[in-house]
């Protein structure tokens, strides 16, 4: 059985404007019973020139990174630069697991030239990120180059499966019209990192104009079990493939559900009891 213990949770919604949100971030997440956390690539420009105190904030809560997600720009030496730029930081805090979103495009639908740059690209971030034992993971997103089946599909098997790994995210492969069951089944001896939260089937996603961020922050993401992903399903492929990597529960907007309660409130509705005693951390 995959070690369902290793539970994350991604902080970015609670601000990437300056360093006290990551600190009420940490001290917020550790409170509802998470131990590790994924953040993003504007967290690492932020302390890249303060490693140790970037430590200092970790050590203190005892709350520590285990990925953190970059995005493209359709700009190949621009996305390689970026990530080369930040590898150091990332190894220093012990990161082996690196997010990676293919280039926005609205409505998605990627030509065969994005598609080609965003395979080359990962492939390059793959070989540049190998010596540090760091592996990149295709994170299909809603509105990008990489949205729909036949996208992931292309980038998945035109990639090296010794440089590139898969990072699924449930709800966005359910927005794109995937199967997050079965595509995740096909790619389960490359999933190497994976996001869980929950949406509703043919659902139009609603981007929220009010935020001041780098990326699209969606309205529509739901608490694990409010949705209509098939989450025991993906578990069962998870456990069958050996998974034991971390899963990460990521909801664009903060709730205060999350914040107020035992990890297990994260997951309810249709989240079945058996699942939600998997999903329980382990007492610290």
């Amino acid at each position: 059985m995959a070690k369902y213990e290793q539970l994350a949770y991604a902080i970015w919604s609670w601000g990437l404007q300056d360093k006290s949100q990551m600190i009420t971030a940490i001290k917020d997440i550790k409170e509802a019973g998470f131990g590790y956390f994924e953040s993003v690539a504007s967290a690492v420009d932020m302390f890249k020139s303060d490693l140790k105190g970037f430590q200092a904030i970790c050590d203190e809560h005892q709350v520590y990174p285990v990925s953190f997600y970059f995005w493209g720009r359709n700009d190949f030496e621009g996305d390689v630069k970026t990530v080369a730029e930040s590898l150091d930081f990332l190894a220093a805090n012990n990161i082996h697991r690196m997010s990676f979103q293919a280039s926005g495009k609205p409505g998605g639908h990627a030509t065969e030239e994005e598609l080609a740059l965003t395979v080359r690209t990962l492939n390059k971030i793959g070989e540049i990120s190998k010596p540090y034992d760091i592996v990149p993971c295709l994170h299909p997103h809603t509105n990008t180059v990489v949205m729909f089946e036949p996208e992931v599909d292309f980038v998945m098997q035109n990639t090296d499966p010794a440089l590139v790994g898969f990072g699924p995210d449930t709800a966005h492969l359910t927005s794109g019209g995937c199967d997050a069951v079965e595509v995740i089944k096909r790619y389960a001896n490359r999933v190497k990192f994976t996001h869980i939260k929950d949406v509703k089937k043919f659902k139009s996603m609603n981007v929220d104009a009010s935020q001041n961020q780098e990326f699209e922050i969606y309205t529509d993401f739901l608490e694990l079990g409010l949705g209509d992903v098939d989450l025991p399903g993906v578990m069962a492929v998870l456990d069958a493939a050996g998974y034991d990597g971390y899963l990460t529960i990521e909801l664009d907007q903060q709730l205060n559900l999350v914040m107020t309660g035992p990890v297990e409130e994260v997951c309810t509705g249709n989240f079945s009891a058996e699942l939600r005693h998997r999903l329980k951390l382990h007492s610290r």
